[in-house]
């Protein structure tokens, strides 16, 4: 059964979002399928994409979860000095 569909059965709102947040990285490891950090070819269950919202500005990376586990504090650093807020969809969490 697909995401889409197990969202739409979920008996939470906890788990609907959880099967839409990994129909989202599964969409964005299709459209990456290389790490934009490490050029390591990209698993949804081990992929993690991070959005950054600024004012009405988006910008998302799709990264190996090694790659943001080394860059996660920086990030989050960067993030709170500009105001900026993360969007985080780890797929290790999703499984």
């Amino acid at each position: 059964m697909n995401n889409v569909l197990k969202a739409l059965m979920a008996d939470s709102e906890e788990e609907r979002q959880k099967y839409l947040d990994r129909e989202t990285l599964l969409y964005a490891v299709q459209r990456q399928i290389t790490c934009q950090r490490t050029g390591v070819v990209l698993d949804v269950d081990r992929a993690v994409m991070v959005t950054t919202i600024l004012g009405d500005k988006r910008g998302a990376w799709v990264l190996d979860g090694e790659a943001w586990d080394r860059m996660e504090e920086w990030t989050k650093q960067k993030a709170e000095e500009i105001g900026a807020t993360l969007e985080v969809i780890d797929g290790r969490k999703l499984r």
